[in-house]
């Protein structure tokens, strides 16, 4: 739990010097959180050895672990990476706590995303992914998220015709030549928000084309032109934000999608094993 939902869940009532300390912190968060012990103690009318305790009792190991929370909560809101990165360069771990931080971030994004993940958003998407009518899926992403695109085209690509990955330079325009109103768009788009892709998204919306989305808030430019939201967590301890929720929904819509084309998808494997064997594409095995 987060600072606020621990003192709201504090099985216990609070102090006097505690509920004054309470006040104070969330009156300024997180500015007043950041000060030293001492500071708010100063501050607030009580001695540092309070403050030190009352972090204690909501079962955080020192101060430096709540004010690590505040600051990870406030990068939350930054949009540039440099201003996340001076205050990311604050955080003064070893590099086994940077790796489980890490670790327990991503955790903690997989399941905020399980939890306010729209069903009926993606249960959508895959409907329109995999009807016949529709005529070719257009996947974009601009800067961080291209990685997002080239892996789902590459494991999406196995399971459908027509599926293209958009390049966001000069030849984009080419590439949307023979886009029509059947077709299908899924922008991949992470603060800091790209305008090539806002304006792929508006041209596929224009069209009367189906334009869907992952995107981690709803009040991203994509999100308001598009059919279909699905909305991830990025929290990440360094100054780039976590892709690994991206990742893993990319991962539920190949399963879908194989799941509504097991026939086809079949196929299309079996005729893919062919064409490596052909190509050699893979070294033999050395078992």
């Amino acid at each position: 739990m987060k600072l606020f939902d621990r003192i709201a869940n504090y099985p216990r009532k609070l102090t006097k010097h505690e509920t004054k300390l309470a006040d104070y912190i969330l009156s300024g968060y997180p500015q007043h959180l950041l000060e030293s012990a001492t500071a708010i103690a100063n501050k607030v009318g009580v001695s540092a050895s309070t403050v030190v305790r009352f972090f204690a009792k909501l079962d955080y190991a020192s101060l430096g672990e709540v004010q690590d929370e505040a600051r990870l909560d406030l990068a939350s809101k930054l949009t540039s990476p440099s201003q996340r990165a001076k205050l990311a360069s604050k955080n003064k771990h070893s590099l086994s706590n940077v790796l489980e931080r890490s670790l327990e971030l991503d955790r903690e994004n997989l399941s905020a995303t399980i939890e306010t993940i729209d069903l009926k958003a993606f249960e959508a998407l895959i409907r329109k992914l995999t009807q016949p009518e529709t005529r070719r899926i257009y996947l974009v992403a601009a800067k961080n998220s291209s990685a997002v695109v080239h892996y789902l085209y590459t494991h999406l690509n196995m399971c459908l015709p027509n599926v293209h990955a958009l390049p966001t330079g000069t030849a984009l325009a080419d590439q949307l030549l023979w886009s029509t109103s059947e077709d299908v768009l899924l922008a991949i788009t992470i603060r800091r928000y790209s305008r090539t892709v806002v304006q792929t998204a508006q041209h596929f919306r224009n069209l009367g084309a189906t334009v869907a989305c992952i995107t981690d808030s709803p009040l991203a430019p994509v999100a308001n032109l598009s059919d279909h939201r699905l909305l991830i967590h990025t929290s990440s301890t360094s100054p780039f934000d976590s892709y690994t929720a991206a990742f893993s929904l990319c991962n539920a819509i190949v399963a879908a999608v194989a799941i509504e084309r097991q026939k086809e998808v079949k196929q299309s494997l079996k005729l893919g094993d062919e064409l490596w064997t052909e190509f050699g594409v893979f070294t033999e095995s050395n078992a």
